[in-house]
């Protein structure tokens, strides 16, 4: 795995664990990849202390005396990516690098109807496609089967069932051949708004 950290990163980390009193031995960074989450916070690091027995599925590396964790899933989005931590800006904090092209501008869709479907489902409380305000998470085509992995703005979105519903119907007009849509409301990770696309903020008089 080649997932690089700075010197400063690494001294940075040391100073937490012993401000935060973690055992040097039995601490490592864990350093995860979201496909989900905004494009902004797909990859999170964050220092654990092992109380249970070591992930055989773990890939494991060491940089500058730091062990370095991730899961397999994670892997391949995160090696080559270089944490530095900069002191000088405000606020001060870590950042991850990684190289151009590695993560997409955004996920993408298991056809191209499918997404033309998507976008002509409007969210009636704010008038934006529910791609443009970043519902959906995920889409899958097997066959004559779609499936869509999606959130709501709230879990207590009163427009869930009719969205879900719109959902169906396009996909169902868009795709003549497809005979089952699913539809997964999931609420990990929560919806922010961070996720509304730039021209759907323009239209909401956000910018």
């Amino acid at each position: 795995m080649a997932i690089a950290l700075t010197e400063n990163a690494a001294r940075q980390l040391e100073k937490v664990m012993v401000e935060q009193g973690l055992s040097r031995e039995r601490t490592y960074l864990r350093v995860a990849y979201n496909a989900r989450a905004p494009q902004s916070r797909r990859c999170s690091i964050e220092l654990q202390e092992r109380d249970t027995a070591d992930s055989a599925v773990d890939v494991v590396s060491q940089c500058h005396g730091v062990e370095v964790r991730c899961d397999e899933k994670s892997h391949r989005f995160v090696n080559d990516i270089t944490i530095d931590y900069e002191s000088g800006t405000i606020p001060a904090g870590f950042t991850i690098t990684k190289p151009p092209g590695k993560w997409p501008a955004k996920e993408p869709f298991a056809a191209p109807w499918i997404e033309a479907a998507l976008r002509n489902v409007i969210d009636p409380e704010v008038g934006v496609n529910i791609v443009d305000l970043g519902l959906i998470y995920e889409t899958r085509l097997r066959a004559d089967e779609v499936t869509v992995i999606m959130t709501m703005t709230t879990p207590a979105c009163p427009m869930t069932e009719m969205i879900v519903s719109d959902v169906k119907s396009m996909l169902f007009r868009f795709g003549p051949t497809i005979k089952d849509v699913h539809v997964e409301l999931v609420w990990e990770p929560p919806w922010t708004s961070e996720m509304i696309s730039a021209e759907a903020q323009e239209q909401m008089g956000w910018r």
